[in-house]
């Protein structure tokens, strides 16, 4: 079974973040569907240009942005992405991405629960 990726206009709506995990700081965009307000694509991009870990961010950002355009809800990304256990003094869950790659996959989470715009059936 095949889903119908869809394409994006020419001209959409972003956001960006900065991240920091693990000593590595990256800046983040999500850009959005202009009819649903759904994440559809993501850039990563922060480490020496040129570097392993800054192809492997954009390699990374690909597949994302693939998934998303064919249907994948942030959160069923999210939730296969490695965790950490988090500091006892943290007030949220009780675990945290392990990567950048993860957090960025919780920060478009946190975008569609503000949003509303997550898909009943993958909560």
């Amino acid at each position: 079974m095949s889903t119908q990726r869809k394409i994006l206009p020419n001209r959409r709506t972003g956001e960006t973040i900065k991240l920091k995990i693990n000593g590595v700081t990256v800046h983040a965009t999500a850009n959005f569907d202009p009819e649903t307000r759904r994440p559809m694509e993501v850039f990563i991009v922060g480490p020496k240009a040129g570097s392993s870990m800054a192809f492997i961010l954009h390699d990374a950002a690909v597949v994302i942005s693939i998934a998303l355009q064919n249907g994948v809800e942030p959160v069923a990304l999210a939730k296969s992405i490695a965790r950490v256990p988090a500091p006892t003094f943290y007030d949220g869950n009780n675990t945290l991405p392990a990567s950048i790659i993860g957090a960025v996959l919780s920060w478009l989470v946190r975008l569609c629960d503000e949003w509303g715009n997550q898909n009943a059936e993958s909560k």
